[in-house]
């Protein structure tokens, strides 16, 4: 590989054949693979790249940005070696980059090259994507029977590229957001059952803070389910991970062995507690050792709070031994999870592991400790939460009318910030002063000191909660500011860089203008804000149809920003020094009857527009095509990312299309199964019509929600509050 077989050329006489003895450098490309893998791996791990999808199409991308070079090299080859040979007209030839010379002109060659080797290039590759990606504006087509040999194998090559490109990135269109879809397709259903089931407002509240938090933990991912899938011996494992250093606080079992640890963790309960929720009830007899796992709860006595217990603390540990009934009652802070050492469990394994001196020493040890923390109980005072907050700090908790207005001005506003910034690409190379465009950069202004005051809200006043816990400390809600988002980009958006157009030119403020770009990645937790907003408020909306809304603003944003770019490319062809340019083109048309001058401009942008969404979407119509290389380099990079990206979100939205209803589709599918089985064993007209009256039944009271499962998805606490709505009627009717 490595040997320079192109020197033979000299030895032999034949420099103009030297890159033919390059041909062993080839071989290279076969470690082309491994070099990518191990660049995705790198970048996987920095998390630039974690998700597969996002390698495999980046691998997508460079493949067909590597044929497409190879094909369009191979298209000027081809010609320029029939043009030598003397055929009458290549394509080179026609799109001016070479002409033909007469033999009495003709030196060497015959051919006289008009275009730079950049500008062939360019040229070639435009061809190259523009037949590979199936957009065909028609404007370089092969003029020879080689060239239409070479046009079929690049268009074979290209189509099969293509295919799985899409086909990846339709994919990793509809999984990007695949968790929060199950999540609140899971939600959706569990809303239907406590509306069936009547359950009151501030129960279903209750539930949705919970799935809530449940999201906000572990992003939809089903904990149970993932231990389940190990084996038995990594479950063990898992497990005495996340409880072993819990069970091992106890006092009682800081000497303990592993062996013994690992029997105790086996025995433990995991609960989750809801704000508010009583995890022991004054009077109530305790099971056994209580542990904090997560979150923070109050030890009460009354309305009075005696001790919080936080990780690692525990309560009753002494009920290990004893049987005790509470003189206090234990409740959730917030969000927390709590675990639950039963004695009855925990006797059975000291009484095989344990000798009965060790026995009689962990009791003694426990009794003594519960005596010394009933003195060392300190009293608190009211809990925070009934703590007095004033009208004005009311205004800035998560859920008042404030701030759910605020979070939708915020999206307004980053959406308006999308749709103007590439409008100051319009104007970019053009001498336009504010004078020009005094709604807009007025209008623009406006939201620049709208999303100043957003940082200085979310900085110093927006409190939040925090596993269940309302946060209103100054220094965590700068913490949290400073953590949820990019300082140094929040500080380049708010800088007045419009200022130095003063010193620099009027021409050059929507180049400063440019820099507020850097809000625009915000528009992401904007949009999450507005699902969660979406939630609390129990507005149903098809989750199908959310996304499918979402898809074409993506799709249409897409071609405002090509198509404004577009627009810009014209102006700076006209500043290059270039005689024509595609707007030029356009109106000199013969068949267009509209100029870009009419409806005070806003014809030209269409036009970009249309461009760029004819162009991206493959259709390829030819009638707007670039007029020299400038435009051209923009073409080629537009058709290889955006003729790819923009099919992937039509088939996304065809996706989505097929989930509409999928609930009503499911049921009718299981209806047709039962249907055919009833049927297949020649069961009875009248028992058929009495099943599927049944279900028919069924969906028309639940539509088609499996009680058993969405009980199951309920913490204990909230699974008994909701059994206890639906049961309690019936066993107070019961007469003993």
């Amino acid at each position: 590989i490595t040997v320079p077989l192109e020197y033979l050329s000299y030895l032999l006489e034949g420099e103009d054949r030297a890159n033919i003895f390059m041909i062993n450098k080839l071989f290279r490309l076969f470690y082309l693979k491994g070099y990518l893998e191990y660049l995705s791996m790198i970048l996987g791990s920095k998390g630039h790249l974690k998700n597969v999808g996002f390698r495999r199409t980046w691998a997508l991308f460079f493949a067909m940005a590597l044929a497409g070079h190879w094909c369009g090299c191979g298209f000027y080859y081809v010609s320029r070696k029939q043009a030598e040979k003397g055929v009458a007209m290549t394509w080179p030839e026609a799109a001016g980059l070479y002409s033909t010379m007469s033999s009495e002109e003709a030196t060497e060659s015959n051919l006289k090259i008009e275009a730079t080797l950049f500008e062939s290039y360019i040229q070639s590759l435009y061809w190259a994507y523009i037949t590979m990606i199936t957009t065909g504006f028609g404007d370089i087509v092969p003029l020879t029977i080689q060239e239409t040999v070479w046009c079929i194998f690049s268009m074979l090559v290209g189509v099969f590229i293509t295919a799985l490109t899409i086909a990846n990135l339709q994919q990793l269109v509809t999984s990007l957001d695949a968790s929060r879809l199950r999540f609140q397709r899971e939600m959706e259903i569990m809303k239907k059952f406590l509306r069936y089931r009547l359950v009151p407002a501030g129960l279903q509240k209750r539930i949705a803070t919970f799935f809530d938090h449940q999201w906000d933990v572990l992003k939809g991912e089903d904990e149970q389910k993932f231990l389940l899938e190990l084996p038995q011996s990594l479950q063990q494992q898992v497990t005495n991970f996340m409880c072993r250093d819990i069970i091992a606080s106890l006092s009682i079992l800081r000497k303990a062995n592993t062996s013994l640890l690992n029997a105790l963790v086996e025995c433990t309960e995991m609960n989750t507690y809801s704000p508010n929720d009583e995890i022991v009830k004054v009077g109530e007899k305790i099971r056994g050792a209580i542990l904090i796992s997560r979150g923070e709860a109050e030890l009460m006595k009354g309305a009075m709070v005696e001790r919080k217990l936080r990780r690692l603390d525990r309560f009753a540990e002494e009920c290990l031994f004893v049987d005790k009934v509470s003189l206090h009652s234990v409740r959730s802070k917030g969000f927390s999870e709590v675990l639950i050492l039963p004695s009855v469990l925990f006797q059975r394994v000291i009484n095989f592991q344990c000798d009965e001196d060790h026995i009689a020493q962990m009791k003694e040890t426990s009794l003594a400790l519960a005596k010394n923390g009933a003195k060392a109980n300190k009293l608190f005072g009211l809990s925070d939460d009934l703590a007095y907050i004033d009208s004005f700090e009311k205004h800035f908790l998560p859920s008042s009318k404030f701030r759910k207005i605020w979070d939708i001005l915020v999206l307004i506003g980053l959406v308006l910030y999308v749709f103007y910034l590439p409008i100051s690409f319009m104007h970019l190379i053009e001498n336009s002063p504010f004078t020009k465009t005094p709604v807009l950069l007025s209008l623009q202004y406006v939201l620049d000191a709208f999303f100043i005051a957003d940082a200085v809200f979310n900085f110093h006043y927006f409190v939040y909660f925090e596993e269940g816990l309302l946060v209103r400390d100054k220094s965590y809600i700068h913490q949290k500011f400073i953590s949820s988002r990019n300082c140094w980009r929040e500080i380049i958006g708010m800088l007045p860089l419009d200022l130095l157009s003063c010193f620099f030119g009027g021409r050059y403020l929507h180049h400063f203008r440019l820099v507020k770009v850097v809000r625009i990645p915000n528009i992401v937790n904007s949009f999450q804000n507005i699902d969660s907003m979406l939630s609390e408020l129990n507005i149903d909306i098809d989750l199908s149809l959310y996304r499918v809304i979402k898809l074409n603003i993506v799709m249409i944003t897409a071609c405002h920003w090509v198509g404004c770019i577009w627009f810009m490319m014209a102006s700076l062809s006209m500043a290059s020094g270039y005689d024509g340019n595609w707007r030029v083109a356009d109106e000199n048309n013969e068949f267009l009857s509209v100029k870009h001058s009419d409806f005070a401009g806003f014809a030209g942008y269409l036009r970009s527009v249309y461009w760029a969404l004819v162009g991206m979407s493959t259709v390829g119509y030819g009638d707007i095509i670039p007029t020299n290389i400038i435009e051209t380099t923009y073409a080629t990079f537009v058709i290889l990312l955006g003729g790819l990206f923009l099919p992937a979100i039509v088939g996304g939205l065809a996706a989505y299309m097929g989930n509409f209803n999928i609930a009503g589709k499911t049921f009718q599918k299981k209806l047709a199964r039962v249907r055919s089985y009833l049927l297949r064993i020649n069961i009875g007209d009248d028992v058929l019509e009495k099943v599927l009256r049944y279900y028919n039944f069924h969906w028309s009271r639940q539509g088609g929600i499996i009680e058993n499962e969405a009980m199951d998805k309920l913490p204990t606490t909230l699974r008994f509050s909701v059994a206890s709505h639906i049961n309690g009627s019936m066993i107070e009717s019961t007469p003993f």
